[in-house]
């Protein structure tokens, strides 16, 4: 060990005061940028992907709670649909949102129903209320804008499935 240090040790005493000094503060800001280069940044780094990584992981469970109520939600809403009818709770809830839709047998098997002239913002929050509220699917949706800037609904509605199209295997 002495011969490496030997050698060292006479360099550092052959220079003088002031050398010495600019040469311990030379290695002291080596010292302070490798420690920033090879500990700091990294850590800031990992800090930074773990803090993206958690916000990605809130979202999907926020999602995923969201989407198991809408699930959780759906028998129930299906059950209603069962004991009350489909058609009478479409009733309702045309009556309740100021539609009145024409309601009929659809050629799928479906529920059918037409609105002639309806306000967009009442009808399609009435359609989405639909599926979502009541668990209703929404099987076949046409929609085409009036003149009077009405717009003209016309779909079918199934509690479970949809029915496959007729002649579709």
């Amino acid at each position: 060990m002495q011969r490496l240090t030997g050698p060292l040790m006479q360099w550092w005493q052959g220079r003088t005061v002031r050398e010495r000094r600019l040469l311990a503060a030379m290695l002291v800001l080596l010292a302070a940028t490798a420690l920033w280069l090879l500990v700091v940044r990294p850590a800031n780094a990992w800090r930074e992907a773990a803090s993206e990584r958690r916000a990605r992981a809130e979202a999907t469970a926020a999602a995923v709670s969201r989407d198991l109520g809408r699930l959780a939600a759906r028998p129930r809403a299906a059950a209603a649909a069962g004991q009350e009818g489909l058609e009478p709770l479409v009733r309702r809830t045309a009556e309740a949102a100021g539609l009145a839709p024409v309601l009929a047998m659809d050629a799928d098997g479906g529920l059918g129903f037409q609105l002639a002239s309806a306000p967009s913002g009442p009808a399609l929050a009435w359609v989405s209320a639909l599926e979502t509220d009541h668990g209703l699917r929404i099987c076949r949706l046409s929609v085409v804008e009036n003149a009077d800037a009405t717009v003209q609904f016309e779909g079918s509605l199934a509690a479970g499935e949809c029915p496959p199209p007729p002649g579709a295997r």
